[in-house]
């Protein structure tokens, strides 16, 4: 199974992007911080897709490093 990550995935446009990947089969890694989002969208995801992206809390910075 190939691993894609996704960043914003709990957006709107992000959110859509990480369920057309799960039903593909893809794995779905999400980094979000949730500033402009909700955690409840990947809930969402996960129930129409059958299975859940991994999620992680934060923000990725221009040095390359996960906050």
């Amino acid at each position: 199974m190939t691993t894609v990550l996704v960043t914003g995935g709990a957006g709107y446009i992000g959110s859509h992007t990480v369920l057309a990947l799960l039903q593909a089969g893809w794995h779905v890694v999400v980094l979000d911080n949730l500033s402009n989002s909700s955690a409840a969208s990947l809930s969402r995801v996960a129930q129409l897709a059958g299975r859940a992206p991994v999620w992680v809390q934060g923000v990725a910075s221009a040095t390359g490093r996960i906050a």
